[in-house]
């Protein structure tokens, strides 16, 4: 694309973000017959969104990919179903499992790399032939907005940096998708809220000596939650939320000592682990925007929501975005829509502050109920577990809840 196409392309979205939930969100709006450019700061195969981490998708999550064309054949390969979730706080007695039985009789979710999504994604575009509505600008960046006009006339201005020159865009509705720090939800001074969880997860895979067998741990320690989930080829993806402090010990062990360390907590469940590849510290914090929309301006996924991994909601609640958006900006019967329209943009907001406060309640909740260490509490909490675990209704009620159903 030459300086002069760019300059006078007028689409109707501008995506500021060409991560998961970006390119995903493009993917699914050009189904729909929108125009779309996507401004992605990394150059092309550098984006940190598309790494070596792994994510868990809830069974509503895989099939909504599936159903906007994202789920080939090679990616089913790529995935590893959970069958299984064993949950746990160590050093007291009591368990809740939850199955394919809570779930229909289908897996529960499927744990799938980060890659792996990222090239399902440029397979689809090649397939549908929808690329053609898609421009992906990178490396681009956004500078700044101004909106013109009003009513269907309005417009939005975009200006960019991209391949280290400036250029405006013109489009009909912006969209941030630019992560927990968005440089777009920043430019709007839209309220924040932010809390500090003092935690940090440190992220990596590894090659269980025993079979996982599809099952899903998350176990409940002193320092924070300790997940293993089941990965492809056998492998399985730890995320071990830590206290800040602990972290640069843990960061600094050998993988020799920092399996052992792991197998030691974990309670030899799956009989050590081994071929561990470089571990990763993210800090936690819950970041929450107090305003979805703006004239002509859409914040989504972590611009919207940074959650703490528990429970795996934090990408399952993007796609969840990237969804009810789609459907929000569909049109009816062929008549003419306006993804800009005022209306259609908070009906959308109205339906997301719903999820977003049973999603971030649940997973908030989690984590400062069992962070607590009191005399007698992680009695009281093991016998919650073991409550619950009998009662199948409640189960299939939680399951529902992870589904955003």
């Amino acid at each position: 694309m030459s300086d002069l196409d760019l300059a006078a392309m007028e689409q109707d979205i501008v995506i500021v973000g060409g991560g998961m939930v970006g390119s995903v969100l493009a993917h699914a709006l050009s189904r729909d017959g929108w125009r779309v450019t996507v401004l992605e700061r990394a150059t092309k195969g550098h984006s940190p969104s598309f790494d070596h981490r792994l994510t868990a998708l809830s069974d509503a999550s895989w099939r909504y990919l599936d159903d906007i064309g994202l789920i080939d054949s090679a990616a089913d390969r790529r995935a590893q179903p959970i069958c299984e979730v064993r949950v746990t706080d160590h050093g007291h007695f009591g368990m809740t499992r939850i199955t394919t039985a809570n779930n229909g009789g289908v897996a529960l979710g499927r744990v799938m790399g980060n890659r792996a999504l990222g090239e399902a994604i440029e397979r689809a575009r090649e397939r549908s032939g929808t690329s053609g509505a898609i421009h992906m600008l990178q490396p681009a960046g956004y500078l700044g907005h101004q909106l013109e006009g009003t009513g269907t006339a309005g417009r939005i201005r975009v200006d960019i940096d991209y391949q280290g020159s400036s250029h405006t865009l013109t489009a009909r509705l912006l969209i941030a998708a630019d992560g927990a720090g968005s440089t777009v939800r920043a430019a709007t001074e839209v309220p924040v809220a932010t809390q500090a969880y003092g935690q940090t997860a440190i992220v990596c895979t590894a090659l269980p000596a025993r079979a996982h067998h599809g099952v899903a741990f998350e176990c409940f320690t002193r320092g924070g939650p300790l997940a293993i989930l089941p990965a492809p080829d056998g492998r399985v993806s730890v995320v071990w939320v830590n206290r800040d402090e602990q972290v640069s010990e843990l960061t600094h062990l050998s993988d020799e000592d920092f399996a052992r360390r792991l197998d030691h907590l974990f309670r030899h469940r799956l009989g050590g682990f081994s071929q561990l590849t470089p571990r990763h510290a993210y800090p936690l914090n819950l970041v929450t925007a107090q305003d979805l929309i703006e004239d002509r301006l859409v914040i989504l996924g972590n611009a919207a929501h940074a959650l703490h991994p528990v429970a795996g909601q934090g990408f399952n609640l993007c796609l969840r975005d990237v969804r009810d958006l789609a459907v929000h900006l569909r049109a009816d019967r062929g008549e003419f829509v306006d993804p800009g329209d005022p209306a259609r943009l908070a009906a959308y907001a109205e339906q997301r502050r719903s999820d977003y406060r049973r999603t971030i309640g649940l997973t908030d909740r989690l984590v400062r109920g069992f962070s607590l260490d009191l005399p007698g509490l992680g009695m009281v909490r093991g016998a919650i577990l073991s409550a619950f675990d009998g009662l199948v209704p409640a189960k299939n009620r939680l399951v529902r809840l992870t589904r955003g159903l």
